[in-house]
This record gives structure tokens, sequence and C-alpha cells, in this order.
């Protein structure tokens, strides 16, 4: 077990981590993350090692640990919810939580958010066939590179870690509950009713140093089917999660 996993084993163990909608943690698991990141770097100058300095990645810790409710159309800037360090220190995957899962319409029927694209450093992403690995980026001229080439993963969820989906405009994408891509989660992480994306990135020195911000810089457009003001309302004011709770008997949808 590297160093890191030992810090963020720990974290998860002192902090109660468990897969549900808190996020009361965060800040304090990126404190940790953080403090490993140092600690590595310290051990590697010690040993007069040459390690490829690589490119400073900032968690930037997220005081307001809400989670927010989406209605109709809109962007997301996901919370940083786990964030894990590969042994390699290569390979880096983080968690964001986007948003809540909405509850019911007026007639019952169950309302459902889609993802419909995402935003790294204001690059939008496409992908290759299977859906989940970066292919090629657009920047808001439509100019397009692959200079993030196989370097991203992307694996979005609508509704809790056994609920995959896949982006709007591809016919394959994720099919794999969370805890199987994410290291170090089980069944019992489960993120219930929340919408959510865990992020794989991989550094190379050449084609992702642009890259410096996870979090702030990553940006979600997220599409609900609950969008008529009724519904709306009739959703927030009977949703015992965060809504006010109150008994669909007690309201009249006439």
């Amino acid at each position: 077990m590297s160093f890191i996993d030992s810090i963020v084993g720990f974290g998860k163990k002192a902090l109660g981590f468990v897969g549900g909608s808190s996020l009361g943690g965060q800040l304090a698991r990126t404190a940790l993350l953080g403090y490993a990141l140092n600690r590595v770097a310290a051990s590697a100058q010690k040993a007069n090692q040459q390690p490829d300095k690589g490119t400073q990645l900032t968690l930037d810790p997220d005081t307001e640990h809400s989670v927010p409710v989406l209605y109709g159309e809109g962007y997301v800037v996901g919370k940083v919810t786990d964030a894990v360090m590969a042994a390699n220190n290569f390979d880096m995957w983080v968690c964001f939580t986007l948003c809540e899962k909405t509850g019911t319409k007026i007639d019952g029927s169950a309302s459902a958010i889609s993802f419909k694209e995402i935003y790294v450093d204001g690059m939008r992403l496409g992908f290759k066939d299977n859906g989940t690995t970066v292919s090629t980026i657009w920047d808001d001229s439509g100019n397009n590179s692959e200079q993030w080439a196989d370097l991203i993963e992307v694996y979005p969820y609508n509704g809790g870690s056994a609920s995959p989906v896949s982006f709007y405009s591809e016919s394959t994408g994720n099919t794999q509950p969370a805890y199987n891509i994410m290291p170090g989660w089980t069944s019992t992480d489960t993120m219930n009713d929340l919408v959510f994306c865990i992020m794989k990135f991989r550094y190379n020195s050449e084609k992702n140093k642009k890259l410096t911000s996870i979090g702030r810089e990553i940006k979600f457009k997220l599409a609900n089917t609950m969008t008529e003001p009724g519904d709306c309302l009739y959703d927030y004011m009977t949703n015992t999660r965060y809504g006010a709770g109150i008994p669909a008997a007690e309201i009249s949808a006439q």
C-alpha cells in the first residue's frame, strides 16, 4: 500500500465517509490528499531522485457543502467528493457530485437527468467509440485538437452508484457501477439519489500541461425532464430530502 493510499484510507475512517449524500468531509479529505502529495514530493527530494516535476494540479476545497437541485437545463460545476491517486503517481480519479436526483411529477411519472456536454478548462470534450475515453476537444470557435486524447476518461451516473449513463450524443458509454471504477469504493459506497461523475486523469508532461485546476474549471451541461413550473414546485414541496416534505395527499394539483 502506498503512502497516499494509507493517508486517504485513514481520512476515510477518520471522517466516517460512506457513499451517501453527505459531503461534510470534503474539505478535510482535500486537505489530507494535499498533505499526502506534499509528503511524497518531500520524500523524493530526500532520496535525491529526479522525478518529472509535472504540473501542479489544484483541488480547491468547497466550503459550501449543499448539493444543488436542477430543474430544466443548465450548467453545473461539480463538488469534489473523493479523489484517489494511483501508486504510479500518473493516474488520478476524481468524483464530482453535481446535483440531486429529482422526484416525480404531478402525474406520478418519474423525472430523469441526462448528461449533455462536459467542459474542461473551457474545452468541450468528445469521446472515442467506447463513449468514455476522450478523443477530441473543441474550443468556443469550433477549433478541435487531440491534445488530451486517451488522457481523460469520464463515467457519469444519474441517481447513484448503480445508475451508470452515457452522454446523450454517445450510443455507447458507461455501463459499470461506480464502485467498479473508483479505486477503494465498494458496493456500500452507494451515492444514493445523487447525480455525479467520476473522471480519470492521466498525467502527460507535454499534452496536459495546460490542465492546472481540477474542480473549478470542469463544467457539466445537464438536462432534467422536469421542466414545467407546476411539476418543479410540486417536487420541491413534497420531496423529503431537499424539499419541504409535505405529504402529497395534502397538496391539491387542481
